[in-house]
């Protein structure tokens, strides 16, 4: 609850109100650093940071409803794409509200009823981010509850007791449905109470079904690409197959003879297919006849070449010690490049969004992770004020950060606009593999410096990469201002062992096509560069790779600790001091993002003459457990997104293309790939860190390790198996 909140007595609605913004730590800043070593401290500032919540205090928002049949309605800020944060925030409002989490129902909210959580769905902070606003908002709808029951019985608040939706007094008790359905008066905020301590939790920490599990398995239409609204028409974006490519001629004469077809719109830079239906719509687009102007056929090599660490200038992320010196003292040093390519989010429901323009107010029906960025954008095009804009948000079929930007709002918007209806606005499979936006490709070079001892004592990591972040926001200038995107693609580019001498550099390129968020961001990337390095550093000493780690992990900083415990649980849980099976390869990896520690050992064996995973072991730690079996979906699902990656997944450019244009040119992991999994949950920290992205990490590295301890050869290009 913010201050404004706790300072409020009254307030008239029947539904529980919370208004004013929620700011919970982090920090945001645009300042120009022109200044390498001030750049370095806001790395290490956006590196680690906890993205915050932004709740709007613009309108009135509502959290909860008390429904007839005494279920509570919580209204979420945050988009449910997969990752099982509803089941938690379940668990979270039950601790408070003294409600079973069976008897809260999760809805996602929309911009016109429901608070907005401007920092989005990403990040990995859906659920320790809104940790203490749901409990707060919860145990003060508790107390507010208890003052209008010890009004109407007379009695002191505080010996009012509350236990499954029921307020008791002696032989007194109402429902809290009966209470909210028989109070008509103001009700009265109170300061929030203190919130029960971790020793009490009832619901937090316990194994609960998915909420969702049913509705998806009947088939409920959860989805944005599901939803209707009257008097619908159906419309296909005309988007460039070509890498900068525009239309140079259009004949639509075939397309508007195609029965059902409304409209072909070609206005200032907006063409589209309208119809009558979907069928259509395909229909008609796949008539229209167009002559494309390219301006440059790009090709594969002349991507490489772009995104390549060499002589330009670059961002220095990490600097400790002097590591050029240790470069020229170094009795042997270890030099490698790795590389990793174009990905595609290939998730399963196509991007959309269905767009209604009536006058002054816009309705816009999708799946979004930003729902309010959304909305300011639109209420800024359109020329409407924010409160008008209602972005109602749908449960997403797949995100990955693939619906932070670039979705299709504004146009199913500008075309209702045109027809005078509500537009549904969906692209087919192939607008999604050649026009959404891409994971960057990367390129990396690693040193390392040993002294006359053989001790490690210099490490640099070089990365060149794509944007991800800086030119998707709304924010003019910002690649200028920091130079790098140090947020994103930058995550993870910095070194963690505790050697003497460590730099880090990203070298920042701009591609000719929109790169963006894919999960883990530059984390993935960065990862598998530096535990294969790792690994062969290792080897350079003779020495095991965990116990090598572990040699250069000592310190009493939490941090340090944490790694070296989830090293030994994943090195006990995998036998790996133990003697393993010919034919088995073996490789351990780690890394940190944004607070939680992760550690993987992966066996690999070659069975009917191809690759398999077959093993993993994987523990992660958080900090606090809020949902295990939601962190062990969660950790699970990075696995096999993971191996998919690691083994199988690429796009290229080809002849102004890309080269992937479905599923049967993108391979991926299937139900064959999944290995037997062992997830162990850590809990080395009193500080909640997140879980949707951190598990991914370590598989490539650790894949990559374990081929090389099979066939002795070392793979440092992704995907592992070309």
């Amino acid at each position: 609850m913010s201050e404004e909140i706790k300072k409020s007595k009254k307030f008239s609605r029947r539904k529980f109100l919370v208004r004013g913004g929620v700011v919970l730590g982090g920090t945001a800043a645009v300042v120009y650093f022109s200044r390498t070593p001030i750049r370095r401290k806001i790395y290490k500032v956006g590196s680690t940071i906890d993205l915050p919540t932004i709740l709007t205090d613009d309108v009135p928002t509502f959290w909860f409803e008390v429904l007839p049949d005494n279920t509570v309605l919580l209204k979420s800020p945050k988009a449910e794409m997969g990752q099982g944060i509803f089941t938690g925030f379940q668990l979270m409002a039950a601790e408070e509200l003294d409600v079973t989490p069976e008897n809260i129902r999760v809805v996602p909210g929309a911009t016109g009823n429901s608070s907005v959580d401007m920092t989005g769905t990403g990040g990995s902070n859906s659920t320790y981010s809104l940790f203490d606003p749901i409990r707060e908002v919860s145990a003060t709808m508790r107390e507010m509850l208890k003052l209008v029951a010890a009004k109407k019985w007379n009695v002191n608040a505080g010996d009012i007791s509350t236990e499954n939706g029921t307020l008791s007094h002696g032989d007194e008790s109402m429902t809290y449905a009966e209470v909210v359905g028989e109070y008509v008066g103001e009700w009265e905020i109170p300061e929030t109470p203190e919130l029960r301590p971790r020793k009490n939790f009832k619901y937090i920490g316990t194994e609960v079904p998915r909420s969702d599990l049913e509705p998806k398995v009947m088939g409920e239409p959860l989805f944005g690409l599901d939803q209707e609204l009257e008097g619908m028409v159906h419309a296909m974006l005309v988007e460039s197959p070509y890498i900068e490519g525009s239309i140079k001629t259009l004949d639509s004469s075939a397309s508007e003879k195609v029965p059902g077809v409304l409209k072909i719109v070609h206005e200032e830079g907006l063409t589209a297919v309208v119809a009558e239906n979907r069928y259509s719509a395909e229909k008609g687009y796949n008539a229209l006849k167009i002559e494309w102007d390219v301006p440059k056929v790009w090709e594969q090599k002349d991507i490489d070449e772009l995104v390549s660490v060499k002589d330009a200038s670059s961002v220095r992320v990490q600097k400790d010690g002097n590591f050029g010196r240790a470069l020229k003292n170094a009795e042997n040093k270890v030099v490698s490049e790795f590389r990793t390519p174009l990905g595609v989010h290939a998730h399963m429901e196509p991007n959309g969004a269905i767009g209604h323009h009536q006058g002054d107010k816009i309705t816009v029906i999708c799946g979004t992770q930003m729902s309010g960025n959304m909305r300011m954008l639109l209420a800024s095009e359109f020329g409407v004020d924010a409160e008008n804009v209602d972005v109602r948000v749908q449960f997403l079929g797949g995100g990955f950060g693939r619906r932070c930007f670039k979705d299709s709002a504004a146009e199913a918007v500008r075309l209702s606009k045109i027809m005078g209806k509500p537009v549904s606005l969906f692209g087919d499979r192939e607008q999604e593999f050649q026009n959404g936006y891409f994971r960057p490709n990367t390129h990396h070079i690693l040193q390392g410096t040993f002294d006359e001892n053989g001790n490690l004592d210099g490490i640099e990591h070089k990365f060149a990469t794509g944007d991800m972040y800086l030119t998707n926001l709304p924010v003019p200038g910002l690649p200028a201002l920091l130079a790098a995107d140090i947020i994103s693609a930058g995550h993870g580019v910095s070194l963690h062992y505790t050697v003497k001498n460590r730099n880090a550099e990203i070298y920042q390129r701009y591609l000719p096509f929109q790169t963006g968020i894919w999960r883990g961001v530059g984390q993935f990337a960065n990862t598998f560069a530096k535990e294969s390095f790792m690994d062969e550093l290792a080897e350079k000493t003779g020495k095991d790779p965990i116990d090598f780690r572990i040699d250069y992990l000592k310190g009493e900083e939490e941090e340090l600790r944490r790694f070296r415990l989830a090293l030994e649980a994943v090195r006990s849980k995998s036998n790996w001091n133990k003697p393993k099976q010919e034919g088995i390869g073996r490789g351990v990896a780690m890394s940190e993002d944004r607070g939680t520690i992760v550690a993987a050992v992966i066996e690999v064996q070659e069975i009917e003459g191809r690759i398999r995973v077959t093993k993993v072991t994987h523990a992660t730690d958080p900090g606090v457990a809020v949902n295990p079996g939601g962190i062990r979906a969660q950790v699970e699902g990075c696995i096999m997104m993971g191996i998919s990656a690691s083994l199988y997944e690429g796009t290229y450019v080809k002849k102004g293309k890309f080269s992937a244009t479905n599923y049967h040119q993108y391979p991926m992991a299937t139900l064959a790939d999944t290995p037997e999994i062992d997830v162990i949950i850590l809990e080395n920290s009193d500080r909640m860190t997140g879980i949707g992205e951190p598990p991914i990490a370590p598989i490539a590295p650790a894949i990559a390790n374990a081929l090389y301890d099979l066939r002795g050869e070392r793979k440092r290009t992704i995907p592992l198996l070309g």
